[in-house]
């Protein structure tokens, strides 16, 4: 059974995502309002009605919407956040309902299970305040191999840490926030290039290719079949660029995978993925040369390059 993964809404401003299996979906972050949530939802074959739970990210506006924080203690949607966003939400009057209604469900750096049988694993990550990424796991029947998915949004650096516990996942989705030079130009303020460019601002282009490439080398050849670029700038990037240094990266290591550059506006992707084949045992054992993972025994072709209108997430 495939499980869907579907980025809603990408970018400064506003993020969401869901991932759905067995017909209960879950949100990753939930940067839109209910309305705009609802539509975005229903545009993928989804509904309010179907989700469960939501897992926030961070607490930075482009995450969480306070409307939309209302409207779940009203349809009874568990929210999970860390206990370091407490601060940020405990004065937040939806918050302070869902917290009375006892639908705040707290993680921490362990695994969690979601109400509808996700495994999800928090990657903590280096932005403003407590911020994390997920490595979550949804398993389709018994005796299957878990699809597994890997969800990075907001993060200024990375480290073999992360590259490591998003290994072997079936889709990766990674910041490709912006171009260097064009963050460079901007005319945007010093201070604010420069948080932009630190190690807790966001991953550039060719920072977040480095990332791919991480996770490939610690991949079996039949992982890491989808490849989908977040939280692209709208000023300082263009989806082409990030397409390109992500397809340069798996070149550099000799895959191939479906690469998506997700959109503001709309959205995309809306992916239906599947378990890959386990590696064999001689594959699992065979030593791997540095800087390349071993040759994959299947091609998937790569989307088309975005045309210069409609795709500037």
């Amino acid at each position: 059974m495939p499980v869907q993964f579907a980025v809603l809404a990408s970018g400064s401003q506003g993020n969401a995502t869901l991932v759905q299996a067995g017909g209960v979906g879950t949100l990753l972050d939930l940067g839109l309002g209910p309305r705009a949530l609802g539509t975005r939802l229903e545009s993928v074959r989804s509904g309010w009605e179907r989700i469960g739970s939501a897992i926030l990210t961070h607490t930075h506006g482009d995450h969480v919407d306070e409307a939309t924080l209302d409207y779940m203690a009203r349809q009874r949607v568990i929210l999970f956040c860390h206990e370091g966003h407490r601060v940020d939400l405990a004065e937040r009057p939806g918050f302070q309902m869902l917290e009375l209604a006892g639908l705040v469900r707290h993680y921490d750096d362990r695994p969690f299970l979601t109400p509808s049988g996700l495994r999800v694993e928090p990657v903590e990550l280096r932005h403003d305040g407590p911020t994390f990424g997920f490595r979550v796991e949804a398993k389709p029947g018994r005796g299957a191999r878990p699809v597994a998915l890997g969800y990075v949004a907001d993060t200024g650096s990375w480290s073999d840490l992360m590259a490591e516990t998003l290994a072997e996942v079936d889709l990766l989705g990674v910041e490709f926030n912006h171009d260097v030079e064009m963050q460079r130009r901007s005319g945007r303020s010093a201070a604010l290039i420069a948080r932009n460019l630190g190690d807790r601002g966001h991953l550039s282009n060719e920072q977040g290719a480095g990332l791919l490439a991480a996770v490939l080398r610690q991949s079996g050849p039949a992982a890491v079949r989808h490849v989908v670029l977040l939280h692209l700038s709208q000023q300082c990037n263009r989806p082409n660029l990030a397409l390109r240094a992500a397809r340069a990266s798996l070149r550099g290591e000799g895959r191939r995978a479906s690469v998506h550059a997700a959109r503001q506006a709309t959205a995309h992707p809306d992916l239906l993925v599947t378990a890959s084949r386990r590696r064999s045992v001689a594959a699992a054992g065979r030593p791997r040369v540095a800087g390349r993972s071993p040759t994959p025994d299947f091609r998937f072709p790569e989307d088309p390059a975005p045309g210069p209108a409609g795709d500037d997430a």
